[in-house]
């Protein structure tokens, strides 16, 4: 999934958190924990960088690894429960206990939509494979030069795949509830 999807799910998921744990919370606390609901739905893809930067490019060239950023220790669910966990033990009031889920439930609407399509490794340290509904880790390989180029093609290429169209209804529930909430 994109970055957009991954930002939507990460609102959605810290709406649904704020309307259960912080009812009585102020407005401006609200709005931070919306923020980084959203930042942590996106976290996880944050070695998407580091992949980019070992490859020196912004497009994945061939031979490279693909976009193989998922096999990065950023992607393994067990770690964010860790630290989402100590996080919450340690968290000194209700306002970083809440921060502590964000990370914990923000990473995890994160891990469950790449594992419609990418794969995620649910059982590290145990094993190494990718666990996905559908095609786990598979990358389809994309001949274009250039950065827009490639971009481009990668756009095209994505709006074939089945996590297009989620995506798409997870933004749209996004703005919606933005709407109404906001």
């Amino acid at each position: 999934m994109l970055p957009p999807g991954h930002i939507a799910a990460g609102f959605l998921t810290s709406v649904a958190l704020v309307k259960l744990t912080n009812s009585s919370a102020e407005v401006s606390n609200i709005n931070q924990f919306y923020l980084w609901g959203m930042f942590w739905g996106f976290a996880p893809d944050f070695d998407n960088f580091l992949a980019f930067y070992r490859m020196k490019s912004w497009w994945y060239k061939q031979g490279s690894d693909g976009g193989m950023h998922r096999k990065f220790y950023s992607h393994i669910p067990v770690l964010w429960l860790l630290v989402g966990v100590l996080a919450y033990v340690l968290a000194p009031s209700a306002y970083w206990k809440t921060m502590a889920l964000l990370m914990l439930f923000g990473s995890f609407s994160h891990f469950l939509l790449d594992s419609i399509e990418f794969g995620v490794k649910w059982l590290w340290p145990f094993s190494e494979r990718l666990y996905a509904l559908k095609n786990a880790g598979v990358n389809k390989e994309i001949r274009a030069e250039g950065f827009l180029n490639f971009w481009f093609s990668f756009l095209l290429l994505y709006k074939t795949r089945p996590t297009f169209f989620l995506e798409l209804l997870v933004i749209a529930s996004a703005l919606i509830v933005f709407s109404i909430f906001i």
